[in-house]
């Protein structure tokens, strides 16, 4: 499987290079000034050399303030797997929901999320109006959040009151600020953070919007492209028989793994002077029916849950059917910064369509028929045989052979 990726440009970069070059300078001005002391330099020269220490001390200290600045990265992903849970037949299809969490977002000027297969718009769905109620911002931290709503635009604040989102909408008045491209094979999601900080820093309207350290993007990705691109049914060679009603399913989640992601694709990023993002956390879960085996291969903690019954309906979008049983959340998360995340997980699933006891049933019928179809061609063997005889062995044995292809052909195509 391929790799998602996330990379970004920092704004004004010629001047944190300017900086770098004069910090540099400095270093040589303090040695060459060391050098002049061993000589035997003034008591005043000796105390510009400490003027320099403290002006690199100082510069030191605002470098460290700077590392401590650039953004922070933060994943959610949750990939639905309920086919037979919603009652709405177009939406029996695994969705992929993508929330992207950053910390000091106006050092950004533009973010890239690279998915590495054709996204068509149909199939992709901007989530952040889901953002804006309270019951389901509070599903998704998991912990109760309070609205703030500043014209289009929504804050999201968590119970500590001081962890505050702004929820970035898609689509909205500035221009440009988000774009959807499309190359031959891959899909490319990109935000101009730049534009956008512009836009609110001279707005007087959102003032309050200025203040938010945290910017927060959810967006969802649907539709058959996610089928051998993040996942894909295993089945035996003996499915139409002893594996009729099971099957597994694998999902291959990542992403910015370097190795997965094209060459063509990394050579344009350190060509734009872009860099990866460091994942500071990622939080991937797996929506499963609990009738359904589920782990994961790799050395990651899992935790599992129970959805709510009625809770995720308005943020899946239909109404979750749970006659058939629970739905449980499986959750896997890193707990330190890495460069890249990956979580490989196999589903062991079982599920009776009407479609594949009926193409059975038929199956049993036409053997019947079949087996009459021989008794009545034995018996055309001996002279007794009459012609009406033999028409009933031809239509016995056409109609047995014609049900059970009929039924073999409905039992594959079920699956």
């Amino acid at each position: 499987m391929k790799s998602f990726g996330l990379w970004y440009s920092l704004r004004d970069c010629k001047s944190v290079e300017k900086e770098a070059e004069e910090s540099i300078e400095s270093e040589e001005q303090i040695e060459q000034l060391d050098s002049d002391i061993v000589l035997g330099q003034t008591e005043s020269q000796n105390q510009k050399v400490n003027e320099k220490e403290s002006e690199k001390a100082t510069e030191q200290k605002k470098d460290n303030d700077n590392k401590e600045s650039e953004p922070v990265f933060c994943i959610h992903a949750n990939f639905w797997s309920l086919e037979e849970c919603p009652q709405n037949v177009k939406k029996r299809e695994p969705y992929l929901d993508i929330g992207i969490d950053i910390a000091n977002w106006t050092q950004i000027e533009t973010m890239t999320f690279f998915c590495p297969f054709l996204v068509n718009e149909n199939d992709f769905e901007d989530l952040s109006e889901k953002m804006s109620s309270r019951d389901n911002a509070t599903i998704i931290f998991n912990e109760d959040c309070e609205i703030h709503t500043k014209g289009s635009y929504t804050i999201v604040e968590k119970e500590d009151g001081e962890t505050k989102f702004l929820v970035f909408p898609l689509n909205q008045a500035v221009k440009d600020v988000y774009k959807r491209e499309c190359d031959e094979a891959h899909t490319y999601f990109r935000f101009n953070f730049g534009t956008f900080s512009t836009f609110l820093e001279n707005s007087e309207k959102h003032n309050a919007l200025k203040d938010t350290n945290r910017i927060y993007l959810r967006f969802r990705i649907k539709g058959s492209s996610l089928s051998y691109n993040i996942y894909f049914d295993s089945e035996p060679m003996n499915k139409s028989f002893e594996s009729a009603f099971s099957g597994t399913r694998m999902i291959d989640f990542k992403i910015n793994e370097k190795r997965n992601i094209e060459e063509k694709v990394r050579a344009e990023i350190s060509v734009n002077h872009e860099k990866f993002a460091a994942l500071n956390r990622v939080h991937f879960l797996v929506m499963e029916p609990s009738a359904y085996e589920v782990r994961a291969f790799g050395n990651q903690d899992m935790s599992c849950r129970e959805l709510e019954e009625g809770l995720w309906d308005n943020y899946f979008g239909d109404k979750l059917d749970f006659s058939k049983g629970h739905i449980l959340a499986y959750h896997w998360k890193t707990t330190k910064q890495k460069d890249s995340y990956s979580c490989l997980v196999k589903v062991n699933y079982s599920k009776a369509k009407r479609l594949t006891i009926f193409s059975y049933a038929l199956i049993v019928v036409a053997l019947g028929i079949i087996s009459s179809a021989v008794i009545t061609l034995e018996n055309v063997l001996f002279p007794t045989t009459t012609m009406s005889t033999m028409s009933s062995a031809l239509i016995y044995a056409v109609t047995g052979f014609g049900l059970l292809g009929f039924g073999i052909f409905l039992g594959h195509t079920s699956k």
